[in-house]
């Protein structure tokens, strides 16, 4: 993208009517002095005349022509040049024509890019001084020569600067637009994370209350069928029926709080990690039969949030052992270090393949990954068939505190 395509993307500023102005002043006063002057001072007439009205008509097309087509600009410098020339040959006794050619310098200094900017002010001073000489010769023209040379300088450097000022502001414009997406990109990267986060949490609820709570409704179900079957066939089965039904019943309810109580444990919040811990191994004792030997070293530093991917790191794992280990024990350590907390969960069962953790049935140890990584932590899972498995998460503690 060329200059004048990055400056045409902004609205005019308030330099360029202030520009316009200037050219326009500086034309007028021209064609005033033109019109008050005697004949004696030069050539007045049509030819005169007709060189003012090409300047002005070539000036007001010169903004639609340049926005369309960038070489026009230096058509029209090289137009109004040689107009400028002709009329400074008409030899009048002042040098005021001259005045055009610091008007051409606004129009270089603004709308020609560079290097071509300076190229043409350079030419336009050289311009300035050959009509000056043809005019009125090289001693004449030593007096006046130097005025518009700088005045040419001095406006065409003015507009340069001000396109300079214009690039810059579309620049920044459009860093920021390119800031602004990125940042609307971040945060629906943010929300499909938290999206994908909670379908996860979704997915792995769905699959506990499958495994605990939605085999016992089954059970329920199959004795509500065999009761009303025993009231017709064989009704002193009926109350044994029922008791079993209700045993089933206070299971159910049982597995439905302890969901509910790994989601967000009060004593995770309230009394720590190592209390939560501790309950909720006694509650795997009770629902399932599990013996959870826990063991801790150092102090609890660890924020809110480490405790909770720490937490929801021991549920998983100890969840994996009752699925698929085949033993009912597993040892729980939690050693809090200077720098780091390192939770360990170990069983003696049948193990694995670590490579089966690529498959949809290691959905769990992904997400407990997941999670720690996202605490600028890891997970490292050790394990072979016939040898139990260890998983082993590993969590900083710089810039923790109770």
């Amino acid at each position: 993208m060329t200059e004048m395509a990055d400056v045409r993307k902004q609205e005019p500023g308030t330099e360029t009517p202030l520009l316009y102005a200037l050219y326009l002043l500086l034309y007028l006063a021209v064609l005033i002095r033109m019109l008050v002057r005697p004949a004696s001072d030069g050539l007045v007439g049509p030819v005169a005349y007709g060189l003012m009205s090409l300047f002005l008509v070539l000036g007001v097309i010169q903004v639609p022509l340049g926005k369309r087509w960038q070489g026009w600009n230096h058509v029209y410098l090289i137009l109004q040049c040689l107009i400028v020339m002709a009329l400074l040959l008409t030899r009048p006794a002042m040098d005021f024509n001259a005045i055009l050619l610091v008007g051409l310098a606004i129009v270089a200094g603004r709308y020609v890019n560079a290097p071509w900017d300076i190229v043409w002010l350079v030419l336009l001073c050289v311009v300035a001084v050959i009509g000056l000489m043809l005019a009125f010769g090289p001693g004449g023209s030593v007096s006046y020569t130097p005025i518009y040379v700088a005045s040419c300088l001095v406006v065409g450097m003015y507009g340069r600067a001000i396109r300079r000022t214009e690039l810059a502001r579309a620049r920044s414009d459009e860093l920021r637009a390119e800031l602004e997406g990125a940042n609307r990109r971040l945060r629906a990267y943010a929300d499909q994370a938290e999206e994908t986060a909670a379908a996860q949490e979704r997915t792995r609820l769905a699959r506990d209350l499958h495994d605990a709570a939605t085999q016992t409704v089954f059970s329920m179900n199959l004795i509500a069928e065999s009761a009303r079957m025993a009231l017709a066939q064989d009704p002193r089965r009926v109350p044994q029926l029922i008791d079993r039904l209700q045993e089933l019943c206070r299971e159910a309810l049982g597995e439905m709080r302890a969901l509910i109580r790994e989601l967000r444990p009060p004593t995770l919040a309230e009394e720590g990690l190592v209390k939560a811990l501790e309950r909720y191994a006694a509650t795997r004792g009770r629902r399932d039969g599990m013996r959870v030997a826990l063991r801790v070293s150092g102090d609890d530093r660890c924020g809110p949030d480490t405790r909770e991917v720490l937490y929801r790191a021991a549920v998983e794992a100890l969840n994996n052992v009752a699925r698929h280990s085949g033993v009912t024990e597993a040892r729980l350590e939690l050693v809090f270090g200077e720098r780091e907390a390192i939770l360990t969960v170990q069983d003696c069962g049948r193990g694995f393949d670590p490579e089966a953790l690529r498959q949809p049935e290691s959905f769990g140890l992904l997400s407990m990954r997941e999670r720690a990584e996202a605490r600028d932590g890891s997970v490292v899972v050790r394990s072979r068939p016939g040898q139990g498995t260890v998983v082993e998460v590993r969590l900083p503690l710089e810039g923790e505190g109770t």
